[in-house]
C-alpha cells in the first residue's frame, strides 16, 4: 500500500489528478474498505475540484480510519468542502472542533468567514493536503 500511496502522491505533488484518482480507484478494488485508500482518493477527487462525492468519501473514511494526522487533514479539508458545498454552518463546527494549527480552528475559521471565492477555497484545500 505505501508503494499505491507514493504513486499518488507523486501524481498529486505534479498535478496529474487524474491518475492520482485511477491509481487510488484501481486500489479500492484490492483495499475496499482501507481508510487510507478511500482518503488518498477522496484527496485526489478534492484536489481535482470534485465536492459531493469527496465529502462522502472523507467522512466514510473518517469513521474507518484511527490515524490521527490522517483524520485532523481531512477534517481539515472537509471543513473548505463543505464551505464549498454551501454548508457554512458544518464547516463552521468542524473546525471548531480541530486539533492543531494548519488544521485549526483559529486558521480555518476565519478563512472561512472572510467570504473566500472557489479559487481561494481550491488554494486552502491544495494548501492542507500538500502541506503548502
Amino acid at each position: 500500500m505505501y508503494n499505491i500511496h507514493a504513486k499518488a502522491s507523486a501524481y498529486q505533488r505534479a498535478g496529474n489528478y487524474e491518475l492520482a484518482e485511477k491509481t487510488y480507484r484501481n486500489a479500492l478494488l484490492l483495499y475496499p474498505n482501507k481508510p487510507g485508500i478511500i482518503l488518498g482518493l477522496a484527496s485526489a477527487l478534492a484536489l481535482k475540484g470534485d465536492t459531493e462525492e469527496v465529502i462522502e468519501l472523507i467522512e466514510y473514511g473518517l469513521s474507518l480510519s484511527s490515524n490521527e494526522k490522517q483524520k485532523a487533514t481531512m477534517r481539515a479539508t472537509l471543513c473548505f468542502l463543505y464551505l464549498k458545498a454551501g454548508r457554512e454552518d458544518r464547516a463552521n463546527q468542524l473546525a471548531s472542533e480541530l486539533p492543531h494549527m494548519r488544521e485549526s480552528r483559529e486558521v480555518i475559521q476565519p478563512l472561512i468567514q472572510q467570504g473566500l471565492d472557489k479559487k481561494q477555497v481550491d488554494e486552502e484545500i491544495k494548501r492542507i493536503l500538500l502541506g503548502e
